[in-house]
């Protein structure tokens, strides 16, 4: 960018030059019509005062309105710096939200927060089909195998479970072993569905389970079916259940509970 002092001085010049001509021209015509002659002190006035005046006056003008613009410039600059940075920041802010409420090994919802959407559900606040799953034989793949082989198991239950969501169903990790979905509004007949596509894209997946092997890992399901005012703790309770018995039989199998009697009072917490 041109100096500030260049382009005032050529600015002003050029006015002043300007004037020059404008005075000389206008005297040139206007005072042989009067009956005098544009010579001696007359002449010198003619040339010089365009340039004495005009000069410092252009200069002055001209420094204002360069020192305004450039102002304006800068503050549109840094007012633009400034729109980005708050852009920035707010997808930096959500970003933390949402690393703050997703489990980082399985991209699900951690335990609180699940029981939170649980707890406000827009649409429907009162029914759905609760679902808890766990991977057959974890326990004893995590001794023989390690955190890593583990969690790859998780992962890929975690993986089947968000491809296989509608739009309105969540998911959490509850506690180190356990996956839950819940399903607002949904039936029995379509959460058995879901699981079914779930479980056969696990099985897909081969682990190194000890004694047998590589093969396809299966999952023990434990359900419940929510009816109006249900007690968000006892249907995670039944559904816990349900998961044991399942697990209990072998796993690669699934119970299904339902909320009755007391069951039916309204968690307002």
């Amino acid at each position: 960018m041109p100096s500030i002092y260049r382009v005032v001085i050529l600015r002003a010049a050029l006015t002043a030059l300007l004037s020059l001509v404008a005075s000389f021209s206008i005297s040139y015509v206007v005072v042989p019509l009067l009956g005098g002659k544009l010579e001696g002190a007359g002449l010198i006035m003619t040339l010089v005062l365009p340039v004495v005046i005009g000069f410092p006056a252009s200069a002055v003008q001209f420094w204002q309105f360069e020192t305004t613009r450039r102002l304006r410039d800068s503050l549109v600059k840094a007012l633009t710096q400034l729109d980005d940075v708050n852009a920035k920041l707010v997808g930096s802010n959500m970003e933390l939200l949402r690393e703050r409420s997703h489990d980082p090994l399985t991209r699900l919802l951690t335990e609180d927060v699940f029981r939170e959407r649980m707890l406000h559900q827009p649409g429907h606040p009162d029914i759905g089909q609760l679902v808890k799953l766990r991977v057959d034989g974890l326990a004893g793949l995590r001794k023989s195998h390690g955190g890593a082989a583990a969690d790859t198991a998780i992962f890929a239950a975690a993986a089947a479970i968000r491809s296989t969501l509608r739009p309105v169903d969540f998911a959490g990790r509850i506690g180190d072993h356990d996956l839950a979905i819940f399903m607002p509004g949904s039936t029995p007949i379509l959460a058995s569905l879901a699981i079914g596509s779930i479980s056969q894209a696990v099985s897909a997946v081969q682990l190194p389970f000890p004694g047998d092997g590589p093969r396809p890992m299966t999952l023990s399901v434990g359900g419940v079916e929510c009816a109006p005012g249900f007690i968000i703790e006892t249907a995670l309770e039944v559904a816990d259940a349900e998961l044991e018995r399942s697990s209990a039989q072998g796993g690669n199998c699934s119970h299904w509970g339902n909320l009755r009697g007391p069951n039916l009072s309204r968690n307002t917490r």
